[in-house]
């Protein structure tokens, strides 16, 4: 990544942009809804909302030399993709910022761009501008920002008491590689919006145990039945070596890049799983829990029998050694 010739230090800003724009082909489109001037031209669809994210990939700390930079440029626009996808939106138009060292390959920028590029075809994204700018040596950043469009954007914090809390897909050992191959579950966050059953909705980045919190509001808890948790097989491969439970890991590795939603009360389970396994075979689901009021101790998450959780920590992006 760093050691071949040429590097980024041997072209002139504009030439990497012409590279750029090269690599990007066909999800780039011509100025001025794409690259060649100070902003992009875009006009929105009048009877839609506009949502917008951001996210970032950094060297050293969303990935290192294990993956390959195809997998990176992938993980970028994936990350973002999946919080449009938590608010049952469709993804539209992004902007790419870079900071590299005057070190970086240019044949790993090149396939760097190739696994974004990748990625965003699939899901008719376009970039459409951006920025480049140097760091220091053996550094490298990027950074998405994505404009996406939702009739009717599924928010956080709008789940009443009694609701279901839900997830989909197996939870933790996200570190033994599903945080690099991980599949955006923009349908089901599209078909969750348009059935009108979900009553709030995020995607799982730091862990059940952190990111579930975000789902209530100050006079809720959640009270999960711990043998639902879908725990996957990674995370009882990542139990052996670390000596935690698989449990724990379930909650606590992040980067699950599943759904964590609530469905109304009114809504009997046994029909909306029905209604589930038609719309997608292929995709577990499982009923974790029920949106609750707060313990006695204040708890807020809890086990069906009302005890207080041993772990509650998910990862903490500013967190002291």
């Amino acid at each position: 990544m760093f050691r071949g010739l040429p590097s980024v230090n041997d072209f002139s800003e504009q030439q990497l942009i012409d590279y750029i724009t090269q690599w990007l082909r066909q999800i780039n489109p011509v100025c001025p809804e794409g690259i060649g001037d100070d902003c992009a031209v875009h006009s929105p669809d009048p009877e839609t909302k506009q949502i917008i994210t951001s996210d970032a990939l950094v060297f050293g700390q969303h990935f290192d030399q294990t993956l390959s930079a195809q997998q990176a440029g992938a993980k970028l626009v994936n990350r973002n993709l999946s919080d449009i996808a938590a608010m049952g939106g469709i993804p539209d138009r992004a902007i790419l910022n870079l900071m590299v060292g005057p070190d970086l390959e240019l044949d790993w920028l090149k396939n760097f761009f190739i696994g974004l590029e990748a990625a965003a075809i699939r899901v008719c994204l376009k970039i459409v501008g951006g920025d480049i700018c140097r760091l220091e040596p053996r550094c490298f950043s990027s950074v998405l920002t994505l404009i996406g469009t939702a009739k009717f954007p599924l928010l956080r914090g709008n789940a009443q008491r009694g609701d279901a809390i839900y997830v989909t897909g197996d939870l933790g050992g996200s570190l033994l590689g599903k945080h690099a191959t991980f599949t955006p579950r923009l349908a089901e966050g599209q078909w969750l919006a348009e059935t009108g059953y979900c009553t709030a909705l995020m995607d799982l980045t730091d862990g059940l145990a952190k990111d579930l919190p975000s789902l209530l509001t100050g006079e809720q808890s959640a009270r999960l039945n711990l043998s639902s948790i879908p725990v996957s097989a990674d995370a009882h491969l990542t139990a052996n070596r670390s000596g935690l439970s698989a449990l724990e890991h379930a909650f606590c590795d992040g980067e699950d890049y599943e759904l964590l939603f609530s469905i109304a009360a009114k809504t009997p389970v046994p029909d909306f799983v029905t209604l589930w396994k038609r719309a997608f075979p292929n995709l577990r689901i499982s009923h974790i829990g029920q949106i609750d009021e707060p313990n006695d101790q204040g708890k807020i998450i809890n086990a069906a029998d009302g005890s207080a959780l041993p772990f509650i920590q998910g990862f903490e992006h500013f967190r002291k050694s």
